[in-house]
């Protein structure tokens, strides 16, 4: 008879259990989120008004960003493709016309590229080890002056070369190194027994990145003094107190707090670690001694595409911007890796 009641009591248990189950799914069926897409049309309504500034900057994107990626295509098609652009033919006339292949990616690892390439490379190794660190110690630099007035002030002064054209900073300093009237052209020559210092091959490298360092240095450290000044001052009081030195602050309290910010600029710069800037190298380039060290890839795809003349190929060009694109890719994903091993932060 016990035996009998307790066998009773846990069926009913059971059954109340069960209802209870059937309660609440029934509930969350009754009251369940809305789909992704009622979801999205539901935010669309509620912020059309702001439909109207992203439509603007969406067509754009399509139109100069989306549409152009079509030529890839012309990275997959023989040299065909070459002669019907050069006798007049449209651009679906030339697809028709060429057959598909993959030898044009094939042909375009030669000398000449490799050349280029690791120029390009080097050239932003140098600009990574030197100028990437040199704007963050002006920002540190300029965080230490006691006067806010001044540090803004001198902020002002070494962002002004970033406004300048390439056109006009090449041609100052080809003036300065002029070994005819630049003073820093004479000064040279008389350290080096005459030979004058132009855009030879054995100073064209130092030339290019000094030059970047003095243009583009100023203006990439607003970044970081924007993050450095953003720090509570606090933490810098309670160092103080504790006896930490300025060298010791800026280690384990200014570095650590701008992390996020070194970054993602550090990740931005090798995403983009094979272009150095197509202007720059064509101002300083010395056509007089063409060099194979002054070749980088970005001059390289410029002449094969549209520099060359009658030598112009676009299949070539095309490969070579596919080449081009998917290492920024690849280097963006593994710059990424890095520094969330290193930094701890990353872009996502």
């Amino acid at each position: 008879m016990e035996n009998r009641n307790i066998e009773e009591r846990h069926t009913e248990n059971d059954g109340r259990l069960l209802s209870a189950r059937v309660a609440t799914k029934a509930s969350a069926n009754m009251y369940s989120p809305p789909g992704f897409f009622k979801l999205q049309i539901k935010r669309l309504k509620k912020h059309r008004l702001i439909l109207w500034f992203i439509i603007p900057a969406a067509l754009f994107t399509l139109i100069f960003s989306y549409i152009p990626m079509m030529g890839v295509l012309f990275a997959f098609k023989d040299t065909k493709f070459d002669y019907a652009m050069r006798a007049g033919a449209d651009i679906l006339g030339a697809l028709q016309y060429s057959a598909w292949t993959l030898e044009t990616i094939k042909a375009i690892f030669n000398s000449d590229f490799l050349s280029a390439l690791w120029n390009s490379v080097f050239i932003n190794l140098i600009k990574l080890v030197i100028v990437f660190p040199l704007s963050i110690l002006i920002a540190v630099q300029l965080s230490e002056l006691k006067n806010q007035t001044s540090a803004k002030l001198v902020l002002i002064i070494i962002c002004i070369p970033n406004f300048l054209s390439w056109t006009t900073v090449v041609a100052t300093w080809n003036g300065f190194l002029d070994p005819s009237f630049g003073f820093l052209g004479k000064m040279l020559k008389d350290l080096t027994k005459g030979e004058s210092l132009t855009y030879y091959e054995w100073s064209f490298k130092p030339l290019f990145v000094f030059l970047n360092a003095w243009k583009g240095a100023g203006w990439g450290c607003i970044m970081y003094y924007a993050a450095i000044t953003a720090i509570d001052k606090t933490y810098y009081e309670s160092a103080t107190i504790e006896g930490a030195n300025k060298f010791q602050k800026t280690l384990y309290l200014t570095i650590p707090s701008i992390a996020p910010t070194i970054a993602l600029m550090l990740v931005m710069n090798i995403s983009g670690f094979l272009g150095v800037g197509l202007d720059q190298v064509k101002l300083m380039l010395d056509k007089a001694s063409y060099y194979d060290s002054q070749k980088t890839l970005d001059l390289y795809i410029y002449e094969m595409s549209i520099g060359n003349g009658a030598g112009v190929s676009y299949v070539q060009a095309a490969a070579l911007g596919v080449f081009n694109g998917l290492t920024g890719l690849i280097l963006m994903l593994v710059g990424n890796k890095i520094t969330t091993k290193t930094l701890h932060k990353s872009l996502w």
